[in-house]
């Protein structure tokens, strides 16, 4: 069966030859790189045979293909290519190209010259026609175009999206809490409205093939990795269709798997967090979150991403301690102080961001480190106390523990990140810093669903 498949495997000094001996025959040629064969390339080979009885297919050289496509091209070497289009029905022969390329991407100028096929076929948005419409007129080759079609029972693809789908990862970022946690947990709420300012980040924690790639992040950052790896997990799973669903509906959805496995204890600001990307201001309710500043415009937010650092203790945080105390004062006088106080803050930090003024946001993010304090004292402890205080001696405006604290990283906004972060590493050796960016864009954007 292969010997079919090898005899219709051409070296280039074996074309005249074959012109020899179909001199009375009408040879169709055409080229491409053929990486991947897929549907497209299975009907333009059908459009460039009705031209002509016998069809010749030039296949591009590794080192052509990566100089055209770039570094990781192609997938498959040349004489796999080669083989695998001499093995379609409608191609009769096919044949390695130049090793080189000329103007106007021809790579097969000594294949015409030694083929002299009666047609060239191009795609009709081929990009380099002038070169080759005077190579084909000084070799006497009409040249002919045809359009690139799909039939209906096929979807549309190419070589990229195969590629592109055979890397897919599901991707999903992290968040920074600015002010306001603990007001997004209905259970201490009570009814009350709560407000949580915070942004998504990346570097993105990425799902492929059931693996996970946290990117660098330290597990128990208070950066919320888990609650993205359940996300990953669920707009991963084949039963959910996350197309079909809306931001809210996704988050809501997220809300209540990680609830049912946690005993309906956890707020809401996470998962909306991670679902909608970017900054926002979320009001939140017994049974409801939604965005209520979320207009801040890019110039403010990319001039705020400049003032911050974020910074991890080196101390492995206990997020259970803290859930526990809050959930044991959060009744008390102090501690519903504490919860007004945060709400507070997670809304007057949005507004304050709103207005570009970054020395109000440290403040306020002051302001709600004493209360997360003031509600639950395991949010902080000796360390964490002498690394927030060295900051704010040593150019921080402002700053908080991330998440429920214990441990894990801080956010500081400073007129000079580069100058604090070498400040409390050298005088905090477990101190190491996060980098990071503001991710925009939401989930269903990230995935394209």
């Amino acid at each position: 069966m292969f010997e079919r498949i090898r005899a219709k495997v051409l070296s280039a000094e074996m074309l005249p030859g074959i012109r020899q001996k179909f001199r009375d025959k009408k040879i169709v040629f055409c080229t491409g790189c053929f990486d991947i064969l897929q549907s497209g390339h299975a009907v333009f080979f059908s459009q460039c045979r009705e031209f002509g009885d016998l069809l010749v297919v030039g296949i591009g050289r590794d080192r052509v293909v990566e100089q055209l496509k770039g570094p990781g091209r192609p997938v498959n070497p040349e004489q796999n290519r080669l083989y695998l289009v001499a093995a379609l029905e409608e191609v009769s022969y096919a044949v390695l190209n130049d090793t080189r390329i000329e103007e106007g991407k021809i790579d097969f100028r000594h294949i015409l010259e030694l083929l002299r096929p009666d047609v060239f076929v191009l795609n009709d948005d081929d990009t380099a026609i002038e070169p080759k419409k005077k190579l084909c007129e000084r070799l006497g080759i009409d040249m002919r175009f045809v359009k690139r079609e799909v039939p209906h029972e096929l979807e549309p693809t190419s070589t990229t999206r195969i590629i592109d789908k055979i890397n897919f990862a599901w991707k999903a970022p992290l968040r920074i809490d600015f002010s306001g946690g603990w007001t997004d947990v209905p259970f201490i709420m009570q009814g009350k409205k709560g407000y949580v300012s915070n942004v998504a980040i990346s570097p993105l924690i990425e799902r492929k093939g059931g693996k996970l790639n946290f990117s660098g992040y330290p597990r128990g950052s208070g950066l919320s990795t888990s609650t993205a790896v359940k996300l990953l997990e669920m707009i991963s799973a084949k039963t959910y269709n996350a197309e079909s669903k809306s931001l809210q509906v996704i988050a809501e959805d997220l809300f209540n798997l990680e609830n049912r496995e946690l005993n309906w204890a956890i707020g809401r600001q996470d998962q909306y967090s991670i679902v909608y990307g970017g900054f926002h201001c979320f009001e939140f309710g017994t049974d409801y979150a939604r965005p209520v500043i979320s207009d801040i415009p890019i110039s403010i937010l990319e001039d705020f991403q400049k003032r911050l650092l974020l910074i991890h203790t080196g101390v492995s945080r206990n997020a259970q301690t803290a859930v526990e105390e809050v959930y044991r004062n959060y009744k008390t006088p102090e501690g519903s102080s504490a919860i007004d106080e945060l709400a507070r803050c997670g809304y007057e930090f949005a507004v304050a961001l709103q207005k570009g003024d970054f020395a109000l946001c440290a403040e306020i993010m002051n302001r709600n480190f004493a209360a997360q304090k003031k509600l639950a004292r395991s949010t902080s402890n000796d360390f964490i106390e002498e690394v927030y205080q060295f900051a704010l001696t040593n150019g921080a405006l402002g700053g908080k523990i991330c998440g429920a604290g214990g441990g894990g990283a801080f956010v500081f906004i400073t007129p000079d990140p580069e100058a604090l972060k070498h400040q409390i590493k050298n005088r905090f050796v477990e101190c190491f810093e996060i980098d990071f960016r503001f991710e925009y864009r939401n989930v269903k954007e990230l995935n394209k669903v």
